[in-house]
């Protein structure tokens, strides 16, 4: 797996190659050249200008990238997404968190803020009349409180509202959801829905995301 990072402010290697030893840092038409379905193109983008809209569509269609901001916005989040991105974080970001990020998108996962996803995950559920559609054998392969969890996260309650709702900690929360992912083979919480709704395979949560953050 080839992880590009396209900036001109190289300050933030160090930080980048902590996550990942053979990153490098490139130019945007670099990246153009050498974008392929092996590689992961982390862009900080610096601004709201056409140019680097334009940039991350193009750089979407061949290659699996991940927008990176030192001042996160749900707004630009959702552009960033709509125009192809996979994910959508923190520039200084830990290194723990940018390989999760990357399991996650290279796994046909989406990576946005909690609170924006939170928002994506309940007008998703109610886009697919989840509370009709839930599948059952699906439930089943889980515990109870796993199964509390589960459906609290699709219907788009952050951690924190889980944790207070069930009265268990956020940590607790962040367990039963690791194991919740296992035990259905899925990455995000975009692809719970998918599991949960029986709408197809993790495959189509791009476009049913595109049509909710659309609305």
């Amino acid at each position: 797996m080839n992880h590009l990072f396209v900036t001109q402010d190289q300050s933030f290697m160090p930080r980048w190659q902590a996550a990942f030893a053979e990153a490098e840092c490139v130019t945007a038409e670099q990246a153009e050249a050498r974008a392929d379905a092996d590689t992961l193109v982390w862009l900080l983008k610096e601004g709201h200008g056409n140019e680097e809209s334009s940039l991350v569509l193009r750089l979407s269609q061949r290659a699996t990238v991940v927008v990176l901001s030192m001042m996160p916005e749900n707004g630009a989040a959702m552009e960033a997404l709509q125009q192809g991105a996979r994910g959508y974080a923190h520039a200084l970001s830990p290194a723990d968190s940018l390989k999760q990020i990357a399991t996650v998108v290279m796994n046909q996962g989406i990576w946005v803020p909690a609170e924006l996803m939170a928002q994506v995950m309940g007008s998703t559920w109610r886009l697919l009349k989840g509370d009709e559609q839930v599948q059952s054998s699906v439930l089943e392969v889980l515990t109870q409180r796993e199964r509390e969890v589960a459906l609290a996260v699709a219907k788009g309650a952050s951690n924190k509202v889980v944790a207070r709702e069930l009265d268990i900690t956020e940590r607790t929360v962040k367990a039963h959801l690791t194991a919740i992912f296992a035990k259905l083979d899925i990455h995000d919480r975009l692809q719970l829905i998918i599991k949960l709704t029986g709408k197809g395979a993790s495959a189509k949560a791009n476009e049913i995301l595109r049509y909710s953050t659309s609305k």
